[in-house]
């Protein structure tokens, strides 16, 4: 009662990978697991406009990172904001800081953000498929600070 659960929920279809990630509290969260919540949600959302044809995977990167930055979690991360999938549910290309890869259509991504503080972790993970026009949401399920 009143901590962070997680789920996960995988599935492969011919060949490929697809995942998701919530994270969710039975009670009331505290307000450090709620500001953590806060913060993996804007960065979802965040990735959902920054993560465009014609953009490098670094200048995405530092946007997730100002955005971390402001909520004094730029440490509290393993990676960037998302990273490809296809036949493994975790693999190259990383939307990392040095990365210097232009996204293109026809790539798959997973947006995972992934953030600890030490005492409270969580992933939110959706998969995206980029588009000549954007991005395809493959997964949507309630992004949403969730308390039962």
């Amino acid at each position: 009662k009143n901590e962070l659960v997680q789920l996960t929920f995988g599935a492969k279809y011919v060949g490929y990978c697809g995942n998701m990630c919530r994270a969710f509290s039975i009670g009331k969260m505290p307000p450090a697991a709620r500001k953590l919540v806060d913060a993996a949600l804007e960065a979802v959302e965040y990735s959902l406009q920054a993560i465009r044809p014609g953009r490098t995977a670094a200048d995405v990167f530092a946007g997730y990172h100002a955005l971390l930055s402001r909520y004094g979690y730029e440490n509290f991360t393993l990676y960037g904001p998302a990273h490809g999938t296809g036949h493994s549910e975790v693999e190259g290309l990383w939307l990392g800081r040095k990365a210097d890869v232009v996204i293109q259509p026809g790539m798959l991504f997973n947006i995972d953000i992934w953030l600890s503080d030490g005492t409270y972790g969580l992933r939110f993970e959706d998969g995206v498929l980029v588009t000549a026009g954007g991005l395809r949401q493959l997964t949507s399920f309630r992004r949403e600070a969730i308390e039962l």
